[in-house]
């Protein structure tokens, strides 16, 4: 099993709701005041295709917070 990290509780509700659609079980926790993982069981490659759809990190992976991303669109 692995994580996805998050910013929010409430960016990840599309995903869970596409893993559970799948059959997996997604589990939310709160790690920290703008740190939330993923669990996910079982895991494997699907997981990582969904997240690059619904959004998400996987941890190592590089990521810019959502004020960043949001002067990118202008």
């Amino acid at each position: 099993m692995s994580t996805i990290q998050f910013a929010a509780a409430e960016d990840a509700a599309e995903l869970i709701r596409e893993l559970k659609g799948e059959g997996f079980t997604p589990n939310l926790r709160q790690v920290s005041d703008d740190l939330w993982e993923l669990d996910v069981d079982p895991w494997d490659e699907r997981i990582v295709a969904m997240v690059d759809v619904y959004g998400g990190w996987l941890p190592g992976d590089e990521h810019l917070p959502a004020e960043e991303l949001a002067d990118d669109d202008g």
